[in-house]
């Protein structure tokens, strides 16, 4: 699992360090903040390292290839030097040092600068690499999307980064059976009580069958039901697991509040279960939602940390705590505040009247 993460001059962050958790991690931002740019960068330092692990061409020049093609595929700029952060003459260099939780052999760190086209300096090579399954769910649900699209992406250029890509490289996966299925049954069950159903894949289309209405294509169901079936399937086939690490962008994108509520709940669940993830959010409901999942249920102990990302005067700044009281007010945030309070004086007003 990430431990660390210090980031210098990419993109909108000039110096940052982050402490994560080994459950919970929320990042809070206003759009431009760099939210998303932080979990992809994460992610593909921990996907980069995983896809190590399962090669044979591991030297330097190799694993500076494949970390500066991966750096390309998900952030997709026109050039490699476009996510380092320019400074007033122009000239500036990116560097990011990676760390893994008790596994110090893992660590790297890679830097390039901003007239690098493509290349990438593994200043410190890792000795080790992760092994476990990392995943990112990006703001676009999959499941509608999945028929052929590994085929479609490895064949032509499609203007989708290549988290959807990996995303259903982990659709694909066979499902789990006998005691490992078992194993995830608690996790499995409450995701498919609210979907009144289960999840299935028929010919590379996947399916929602529910108990006594029949069985849907997944384009005709509600899109908060195909988001929980997606975590559902990934559980099923083993990819979500204790060590796994999930990213998840904008989770409450097209949600209503009751789908939220249940997704906060999943969430804090499957941090307890052993999961490290990674939300960005930009939503006051989300954040006061998986605070109160984590307060209300015997989860509480859940390993957490929140992060709130605001523009400064030298870039992003970035505040931390345990909890979304902790940390520094966002604009954003306090503006919702703000109107649901005048909603209540206004309301409050009118009944009295």
């Amino acid at each position: 699992m990430l431990s660390r993460l210090h980031i210098q001059n990419f993109t909108v962050f000039a110096d940052a360090k982050l402490e994560f958790a080994n459950g919970l991690n929320v990042i809070i931002g206003s759009n431009g903040t760099g939210k998303s740019h932080l979990l992809k960068l994460a992610y593909t330092a921990a996907r980069w390292s995983q896809e190590s692990s399962k090669s044979s061409q591991n030297d330097k020049a190799s694993l500076q290839k494949r970390l500066a093609e991966k750096l390309t595929k998900v952030f997709r700029p026109d050039s490699l030097g476009r996510l380092a952060r320019r400074s007033a003459d122009g000239r500036q260099r990116a560097e990011i040092a990676v760390n893994f939780a008790g596994h110090k052999k893992r660590d790297f760190v890679f830097s390039f600068a901003t007239n690098n086209k493509s290349d990438v300096m593994l200043d410190k090579p890792p000795a080790e690499y992760y092994t476990e399954e990392t995943v990112f769910f990006p703001t676009k649900e999959m499941l509608s999307m999945f028929p052929n699209f590994t085929s479609l992406y490895r064949d032509y250029e499609l203007s989708l980064d290549e988290t959807y890509y990996d995303l259903c490289l982990a659709l694909e996966r066979p499902l789990l059976r006998g005691p490992r299925f078992q194993a995830i049954s608690k996790l499995l069950d409450p995701i498919e009580k609210i979907l009144n159903g289960k999840i299935s894949v028929d010919n590379g289309r996947f399916y929602l069958k529910q108990k006594g209405k029949g069985e849907f294509e997944i384009p005709l169901v509600a899109e908060g039901f195909r988001k929980l079936g997606t975590v559902a399937y990934l559980l099923a086939n083993g990819a979500l697991a204790k060590q796994s690490i999930l990213f998840w962008d904008e989770p409450e994108t097209n949600l209503n509040p009751a789908y939220m509520q249940d997704v906060a709940k999943m969430l804090v669940r499957l941090a307890a279960n052993g999961t490290q993830l990674f939300v960005a959010t930009h939503s006051l409901f989300m954040l006061r939602e998986l605070s109160l999942q984590i307060a209300a249920s015997e989860h509480n102990n859940v390993a957490r940390c929140f992060y709130a990302l605001s523009q400064g005067d030298d870039g992003t700044e970035i505040s931390a705590g345990k909890s979304a009281d902790d940390i520094t007010p966002i604009r954003a945030l306090e503006a919702e505040i703000e109107q649901s309070e005048r909603y209540l004086r206004e309301t409050s007003d009118s009944n009295k009247a």
